[in-house]
């Protein structure tokens, strides 16, 4: 995706560079400081989490901040549970990463939890509130009294009594949103930080398939290796997110997607002949 030079050589520093702008501000900026983006984009967490130390009680209608906050929640609760599969035993990184709240102080972000703690004050202020991850709304089906020449029926059981006043039926029973899927809570608190300052950074292109795209990703490199590369799983995964979004995003025109599509095709072609010609063979 380019994330990284073409020089494996420079793949460390490299790394270290993006995960520092995704965190904190570096004491020293790199030179030669060529890139107004790398300025834009440093500290990120910093930037956009740090403010929430400091906001009001949460309003009616909410603020743009609390809104996207929200929005992220949401997106990731429309996922299929099992996108989450990997996501179930605590992370490797836990006591190691910068982002955790069990991380020795002098790498510890303080405000790295701050989306958490603003979640559970807006749900205390409404308890049936999206943001509570861990409950999904109960689907209900309410029969009427007095049905009016009903399109649907329900085969009533034996000797009903007459008077028995209807009750709601249920379909779909409350279930635990978290304990369905399995998924760990560090996890979760990692992907929704992921999923906001994302679209803090892109207001104007969101979709709701953008968080089925993330939690693979994530998913995978929690699963590297090296201490080093599992504590900054969440830094890598951003920088590698905006590297795949930016990638796809021509396939939102259908012109552009065309040639997107052939470019894709070149690719695949390079890496592996037989098997592009097998997947042009069923098309």
């Amino acid at each position: 995706m380019g994330s990284l030079p073409t020089v494996k050589s420079k793949w460390a520093a490299e790394s270290m560079k993006q995960r520092e702008s995704y965190y904190v501000t570096p004491l020293v900026p790199p030179e030669p400081l060529h890139s107004l983006i790398w300025c834009l984009l440093q500290s990120l967490v910093q930037r956009l989490l740090e403010p929430f130390e400091s906001l009001p009680a949460p309003s009616t209608p909410l603020s743009s901040s609390d809104a996207n906050l929200m929005e992220a929640v949401k997106q990731l609760s429309r996922v299929p549970p099992n996108l989450y599969v990997l996501l179930e035993e605590d992370p490797e990184w836990v006591g190691i990463s910068p982002l955790d709240e069990g991380a020795p102080e002098q790498i510890r972000i303080p405000y790295a939890h701050n989306l958490d703690q603003r979640l559970d004050v807006i749900n205390q202020g409404d308890s049936g509130s999206v943001g509570d991850i861990n409950a999904t709304p109960e689907i209900r089906l309410e029969v009427d009294d007095i049905p009016a020449t009903p399109e649907i029926s329900v085969t009533a059981p034996e000797n009903p009594s007459d008077e028995t006043p209807a009750v709601p039926t249920t379909l779909v029973a409350s279930t635990s949103f978290g304990t369905a899927s399995g998924v760990n809570r560090k996890h979760m608190s990692a992907l929704v930080r992921l999923l906001y300052v994302h679209s803090c950074l892109n207001p104007a292109h969101r979709s709701p398939y953008i968080a089925s795209l993330l939690i693979p990703l994530y998913s995978v490199l929690n699963m590297e290796i090296e201490a080093q590369d599992v504590a900054h799983a969440e830094a890598d995964t951003f920088w590698l997110f905006e590297a795949m979004i930016s990638e796809f995003s021509p396939l939102e025109d259908e012109a552009e997607g065309a040639l997107w599509m052939r470019k894709l095709g070149d690719r695949v072609w390079w890496a592996d002949s037989e098997f592009y010609t097998d997947l042009v063979s069923h098309i």
